[in-house]
């Protein structure tokens, strides 16, 4: 399951938080799934929410703004595994969960359990 992960500036993890088929919506307040304490964040900053092409990105007309890969978003944007997102002074990952690599994996011509062997190949190694 992809998840939304918070990190330090130095890349340690602060929190996560799992995607799953409701929208997940970050903020400082009290009326918000994922709450952050920033005082530069909004109280309903953006929302990401599951989509036909993917999970997308909204700002919710916040006064700082979100970024995404270091530019500001209008409208809704949809995330790339390892998409950086920034708001106020805190700094999140939209990151692919174990379970979405597997499913992946499992479309690929080779199929998941040469795909297994092969890496079990190489850490041998």
């Amino acid at each position: 399951m992809p998840c939304l992960t918070q990190k330090k500036s130095d890349g340690s993890l602060v929190k996560q938080w799992n995607l799953g088929k409701l929208p997940l919506t970050v903020g400082r307040g009290d009326d918000v799934n994922a709450k952050v304490d920033d005082g530069e964040l909004s109280r309903r900053h953006f929302t990401i929410e599951p989509t036909e092409k993917g999970y997308a990105i909204r700002d919710l007309g916040s006064l700082n703004g979100t970024q995404v890969n270091g530019q500001k978003i209008t409208g809704t944007v949809i995330l790339k595994p390892g998409a950086r997102i920034r708001a106020g002074q805190s700094n999140f990952v939209f990151e692919e969960g174990l379970s979405t690599i597997i499913g992946q994996l499992e479309k690929d011509p080779k199929g998941y359990s040469t795909q297994i062997r092969e890496l079990s190949k190489q850490a041998k190694k």
